[in-house]
């Protein structure tokens, strides 16, 4: 448990100016009152520290598994795992998570998620590129970032096989006559963010409520963000 943990980290009491550890009923509670709308913020003050003039940004789903059962037991008593999606919008070039966006079974496609992720995020800062896979195919996308936001979109058509001239959209027909693969090879950078979420922290919601999962995975969300900048920092003092 984490405050069990708080006992060993004298560094960390310190920094934090504590004068005893909490008792572990007292950081349920804190994450029960605290906002959802503060705990965004956090999220989004990290692309703020790292002064970064555009944001590349890249797009992608994943979910989080939101059951206790194993996986033993529900395959034998035939248990529908639950799961929550987490949609993720980030500068794919620092790998820091700027918004998130949280639902539940049953799912809807992911292209819903697309203009809520885009326009928060470019009250923040700027946008230079924007990439996503596929599932976010979809004209009125491509039009929001590259007519609202004067940024470059770059999402991949479905529906290889339709000829061109039978794909609606003029943004569409253009990615089926080409993009640039390197721009939209950065967006597999969004899975490896995932990937790190997933190793540090776990892919279960151990908290049973909904406002309290939710919190959770914002918490997670800040503390990635926190070892990535980190790492940066690291990796910048390292060179200089």
């Amino acid at each position: 448990m984490f405050s069990e943990w708080l006992v060993e980290a004298y560094y960390l009491r310190t920094f934090l100016q504590l004068s005893h550890v909490p008792h572990f009923t007292t950081l349920q509670k804190f994450t029960e009152r605290i906002s959802g709308t503060l705990l965004q913020k956090i999220i989004s003050s990290f692309i703020i520290l790292t002064k970064i003039g555009q944001l590349f940004v890249g797009i992608d789903s994943s979910g989080f598994k939101a059951t206790h059962a194993s996986q033993y037991y529900a395959e034998r008593v035939k248990l529908r795992r639950k799961y929550i999606k987490l949609s993720l919008a980030a500068d794919v070039l620092q790998q820091i998570i700027c918004i998130i966006k949280i639902r539940r079974a049953p799912t809807r496609h992911d292209s819903i998620d697309f203009r809520p992720l885009i326009t928060k995020i470019s009250e923040l800062v700027p946008l230079s590129v924007v990439t996503a896979d596929k599932a976010y195919d979809s004209e009125k996308n491509h039009v929001l970032v590259r007519d609202g936001l004067h940024a470059l979109s770059v999402i991949p058509a479905r529906y290889e096989h339709v000829p061109i001239r039978k794909t609606h959209g003029r943004y569409r027909k253009q990615m089926k006559r080409g993009y640039s693969k390197l721009l939209y090879s950065q967006r597999n950078k969004n899975e490896t963010i995932v990937s790190v979420i997933k190793r540090l922290f776990g892919e279960h919601i151990t908290s049973r409520l909904v406002k309290t999962q939710n919190r959770e995975l914002s918490f997670r969300r800040i503390a990635y963000n926190i070892h990535r900048l980190t790492n940066l920092i690291i990796i910048f003092h390292g060179f200089y």
